[in-house]
Formats: structure tokens, C-alpha cells, sequence
């Protein structure tokens, strides 16, 4: 317990350091790194992880987080061919665009099904029903402060 707590008090003091070099509204590695500590202090808190649970469980969540993005990177890329001056795009090449993000909508599904499973390896069902309530609810909390709050409703909803 020692050991977690430590490691939430380093990420939140490291969080507060790049906040404090304040934030001019791009993404910037500072301000990634920033909320990136911020989603994982604030799942590990949500799901109550032990240090060991937590060990086994960040590696998968880092995988299957890095797949997505891979998933929607793919999926902005074909979205980009169909921005204005599309109309001009080939029915056969619309085709294979449309099948593409089906095939791709599928294909994340099927490997957040595959991390489920891996997943039960190292939480109870709780944990993981859990974990997607607390990505929605960190999702929120993240527009919200893009909307303006300054952020004051991540630190009211953490504790």
C-alpha cells in the first residue's frame, strides 16, 4: 500500500510541475505527459489496485492503448480522404474506403474483446467493470476542463 501511495503522490507532484509551466492549448509532450499521470492516478485510484494488480495490469492497459490508437489513426487517415473534393473519388475507391472502416470497427472490437480476457486474468470483474466507467468518467472530466473549468472539476471529482 506504502508503495502506491508513493507512486500517486510522485505522479501527482510531477503533474502539478507541468501544470505550473502553464498550458497554450496544443498538446504538447508536457501536457500529454501530464494527463497520461493524471488517467493513471486516477484509474489505479478508481479500480483500487494493489501494487501487484497494478503491475500486471498497466503493461496490458499500455498494449491495448496503443492498439486503439493504431486503430484510430488508421480510421482518421481513411476519414481524411473524405473531406471536401472527395466527391470526386472513384465509387470503387469509396468502396474500398467504406469496407476498410467496417473491417476496422470489427477488428478493435475483437481486440478489446481479446484484452477482456487478459484482463480476468488480473481483475476481478468488478475491476474491469469498473475500468470502463472510469475511462468514461476521466473522458469527461477531460472536456470539461477543455471547455474551461481550469481543470477544478478533475480535482473535485478525485476525491
Amino acid at each position: 500500500m506504502y508503495k502506491i501511495i508513493s507512486f500517486l503522490t510522485i505522479i501527482m507532484l510531477y503533474s502539478s510541475i507541468v501544470f505550473s509551466q502553464g498550458h497554450r492549448g496544443e498538446k504538447s509532450p508536457e501536457m500529454r505527459a501530464k494527463i497520461e499521470a493524471q488517467k493513471i492516478s486516477f484509474i489505479t485510484q478508481q479500480l483500487e489496485l494493489s501494487p501487484e494488480e497494478a503491475q500486471q495490469f498497466w503493461p496490458l492497459y499500455n498494449e491495448m492503448k496503443n492498439k486503439k490508437e493504431s486503430f484510430h489513426k488508421e480510421f482518421r487517415q481513411l476519414l481524411e480522404n473524405l473531406k471536401p473534393g472527395s466527391e470526386n473519388l472513384a465509387e470503387d475507391e469509396l468502396i474500398k474506403i467504406s469496407d476498410r472502416m467496417a473491417d476496422l470497427k470489427v477488428e478493435k472490437a475483437k481486440m478489446e474483446r481479446e484484452y477482456h480476457y487478459k484482463f480476468k486474468k488480473v481483475l476481478s470483474a468488478k475491476q474491469i467493470l469498473d475500468l470502463h466507467l472510469a475511462e468514461k468518467q476521466f473522458q469527461g472530466m477531460l472536456l470539461r476542463r477543455i471547455k474551461g473549468d481550469g481543470g477544478r472539476h478533475m480535482n473535485r471529482e478525485r476525491n
